[in-house]
């Protein structure tokens, strides 16, 4: 399932992080991480089936 990833605060796309089975969320525009539960989340094989 791909899905994007977005910025809570400025609604930027977020970098995913990946490493040893954790995703950390960093916004470039924020220069912050961003919690995985506050992450703004769109589900882009869903979009493309409707």
């Amino acid at each position: 399932m791909r899905k994007k990833y977005y910025c809570p605060s400025c609604k930027a796309e977020v970098e995913v992080l990946e490493a040893c089975g954790a995703s950390s969320y960093f916004c470039n525009n924020c220069k912050k991480l961003i919690s995985s539960k506050a992450i703004l989340e769109e589900d882009l094989e869903r979009k493309d089936n409707l």
